[in-house]
C-alpha cells in the first residue's frame, strides 16, 4: 500500500473522481488545467506562487503523483502537512484537532504540556509526541499515520487521522518508494 492506494481507502467518491480527474491532467501534461484546478496543492508543495513558475518547473520535472496525493488528502480535511523544521506546533496541532472533532482532554494535555517541534532528526519531539497522542487515540478507536519524505525539501510529515482498523492494514502493508511511515 502506498499513498495512492491510502486515498482510495479514505476519500469519498466524488473527492476520488476529482482525484482521479486531476491526476489524468497531470498524465496528459495538461499542465495548464492542471495547475488552475490545484492551485494552493501545488503552491504547498513546491512553494511556486504562479502558473509559469510550474510551467518551468514542469519543463524539466515531474510532480510526484504519492506527493500530490497526500496534499490533496489534506487539502480536504484528512490531514495535516507539518515542515521538517517547524518550531512550535502548539497551534497547528490544536487547530487539527479541533477541525477532526478529537476534543480528548488528554491530547490537549500532550500538545500543551511542552513545544512541539520538528527538526528531521532524531533528536525533535514530533515522533515521541506522536506516539504519546496515538496511546490516547487507540482507546477510542483511531490513530494519526505520520508519513515523512524528502522529496521537494528536507523532510516534510504529513498527518492522517485514520480508523484504527484501517492503521493497522496501513501499516502491515506499506510500500512506497517515496514515504517512510511512523506509527
Amino acid at each position: 500500500m502506498d499513498v495512492l492506494n491510502l486515498a482510495e481507502l479514505l476519500l469519498s467518491p466524488d473527492e476520488k473522481n476529482e482525484l482521479h480527474n486531476s491526476m489524468e491532467l497531470l498524465e496528459q501534461s495538461d499542465h495548464s488545467a492542471f495547475y488552475e484546478k490545484n492551485q494552493s496543492i501545488i503552491q504547498s508543495i513546491l512553494f511556486l506562487e504562479t502558473l509559469e513558475e510550474f510551467l518551468d518547473f514542469s519543463k524539466e520535472n515531474e510532480l510526484d503523483a504519492e506527493c500530490f496525493c497526500a496534499a490533496f488528502l489534506c487539502a480536504h480535511g484528512y490531514g495535516i502537512q507539518i515542515g521538517g523544521y517547524e518550531d512550535d506546533l502548539t497551534h497547528t496541532l490544536t487547530e487539527f484537532f479541533h477541525t477532526q472533532g478529537i476534543k480528548y482532554p488528554e491530547i490537549s494535555e500532550i500538545v500543551h504540556r511542552e513545544k512541539i517541534y520538528t527538526d528531521c532528526s532524531d533528536y525533535d519531539n514530533f515522533k515521541k509526541s506522536m506516539t504519546a497522542i496515538n496511546q490516547v487515540l487507540d482507546s477510542h478507536g483511531m490513530r494519526l499515520i505520520v508519513l515523512e519524505d524528502y522529496i521537494y525539501c528536507d523532510c516534510e510529515y504529513t498527518v492522517l487521522r485514520v480508523d484504527k482498523t484501517l492503521a493497522e492494514n496501513v501499516l502491515s502493508t506499506w510500500s512506497s518508494d517515496n514515504f517512510e511511515i511512523y506509527l
